[in-house]
């Protein structure tokens, strides 16, 4: 079966490779603003001074996923930060001195991986334990290490990167002898929300986040200099630099030029004005060209949000371009699923002793949550985008069919079966002519809550870079934006009705034959 699935994703490499020759620079940038607008920067900045077309796979799943598709050259650009490099990649001990970890961070890279680092591009985001301002008051909370005596009484909310990352609560639990009394993963884009609204008291924020100031949050000061340098650079694969050196040229001059105010300040525009990622970043290029007006002229009061229906119709063309992409990724996962389930069943029906075996490997396949199946997936194919994708549906997708064809064949009244071997018919005909059209409305069935459930665990596939609805629900997580979130997960759960209402109609119609 895992033979099969391989085939057919390499065949949907093939194709699409097939159709993509034009030389393309591929710039990925990992699932939160700050993020996503220096992808924008560095995006813009190659194609305003290369001329070479750009492909944004923005939104990725972690660091994990983005040096993994450095490596296999599904990338070739994003922006990293000095500290997670040191620790997160090469495992290396803390260098608390900026440019001394700058350099052995990219000595490292270009020795073990042929990944380039660049000057960094100025500011230092670094991971900052917060609280409620009126809270460290009322405790004479200042630094980090202040909390350790109130620690078991403290819930903390951590993204799931910092849970387990050497740099996050693991390392700082050992490093200040804290213990929190709880601890919750959340999305990047909630934490601070959750930390205002008194659901968690403290949090892993991100040092240029313009949410800190927003909601009136306080950062406690690393009296231990637990925390790494975490300057921002440009990390670019070897082989791409030697292609193109002018991707070079047109990021080195980024060195030194994005202060931690203005940093913080682009966030702020996007998270909290509301502003387009890409917009932001073609203002502070315009700045640094003198192509556009300082954005200190422009209004500083929040812009006038458009409800989810103007945001829709403004956005259209991307909501439809992303719905066609969710609903090829749905039917190639569904197709490939009845291509194989359907025998499947038909084997282990008429092989018992195979049953209990493949019927137990679905069964398990189902229980594996599934950002863990496409973090696997990906691992093994080493590419973003469709092939793991749509493989993990596939895997999640077998089951209901698998089991309801199953069903279906064993549902066939004996005495049916029996007069058709009566008459002479072969095994071959007999599930051709009599079998399967009596099974064919179980079977529907099974196909029309396989496709409902690849609908859902579609829109997961944005964090491997294969597009879809969940695009505009990861974005509308990462800047608690209620308003993108259900502009994904509206056209995503009218997709499921329909798809269930139209295959239902023809399990009904065969019903009635």
């Amino acid at each position: 079966m895992m033979r099969l699935l391989f085939l057919f994703a390499l065949a949907v490499l093939a194709c699409s490779s097939a159709t993509g020759q034009d030389p393309k620079v591929r710039v990925g940038s990992k699932n939160f603003t700050e993020q996503e607008i220096l992808g924008e920067i560095v995006a813009q900045l190659i194609e305003r001074q290369t001329g070479l077309t750009v492909e944004r796979r923005f939104g990725l799943g972690g660091t994990d996923i983005c040096h993994a598709a450095l490596m296999t050259g599904e990338l070739d650009v994003y922006v990293e930060y000095t500290g997670t490099g040191l620790l997160t990649v090469l495992r290396m001990p803390v260098i608390s001195h900026p440019v001394e970890a700058h350099r052995v961070v990219a000595g490292a890279y270009r020795d073990q991986f042929d990944l380039e680092w660049l000057p960094p591009i100025g500011f230092n985001n670094t991971y900052a334990m917060t609280v409620r301002a009126g809270q460290a008051e009322e405790k004479g909370w200042e630094k980090i290490g202040d909390l350790v005596d109130d620690g078991t009484e403290l819930r903390g909310g951590f993204t799931s990167e910092f849970m387990e990352r050497p740099d996050g609560y693991p390392g700082l639990r050992e490093a200040y002898e804290l213990t929190l009394g709880d601890t919750v993963d959340l999305d990047p884009g909630l934490m601070y929300q959750a930390v205002a609204d008194g659901q968690v008291d403290v949090i892993c924020a991100f040092a240029t986040d313009g949410r800190i100031a927003e909601f009136n949050l306080r950062t406690l000061h690393d009296d231990l200099g637990f925390f790494p340098p975490y300057d921002a650079a440009p990390i670019v694969r070897g082989e791409i630099l030697r292609k193109y050196p002018s991707i070079r040229d047109a990021l080195v001059p980024l060195a030194g030029t994005i202060t931690d105010a203005e940093m913080r300040s682009m966030n702020h525009a996007v998270d909290v004005l509301r502003r387009d990622p890409a917009e932001v970043a073609r203002v502070w290029i315009g700045e640094r060209t003198g192509s556009v007006p300082p954005v200190e002229a422009a209004p500083v009061a929040p812009m006038q949000e458009p409800g989810l229906l103007a945001l829709a119709y403004e956005r259209r063309a991307e909501v439809g371009r992303k719905t066609v992409e969710h609903l090829v990724l749905t039917a190639m996962g569904t197709t490939i699923a009845i291509l194989i389930g359907v025998p499947v069943g038909i084997l282990i029906h008429r092989r018992a002793v195979a049953r209990g075996p493949v019927l137990a490997l679905t069964e398990v396949v189902q229980t594996i949550p599934s950002l863990a199946m496409l973090a696997f997936l990906f691992a093994i194919y080493g590419l973003l985008g469709a092939a793991p994708a749509v493989t993990a549906l596939v895997l999640y997708a077998l089951l209901p069919i698998v089991l309801n064809t199953l069903t279906g064949l064993r549902e066939v009244p004996g005495q049916v079966v029996e007069a058709a071997n009566g008459v002479g018919m072969s095994s071959w005909q007999r599930l051709r002519i009599v079998e399967l059209p009596l099974a064919a409305p179980v079977v529907i069935a099974g196909i029309r809550a396989a496709t409902v459930l690849t609908v859902g665990i579609a829109t997961l596939s944005t964090y491997i870079g294969a597009g879809g609805l969940g695009d505009f629900i990861a974005r509308g997580l990462a800047r608690n934006d209620t308003r993108l979130t259900l502009l994904g997960a509206i056209p995503a759960a009218i997709m499921a009705v329909v798809l269930s209402l139209c295959i239902r109609l023809v399990e009904q119609h065969l019903k009635r034959e």
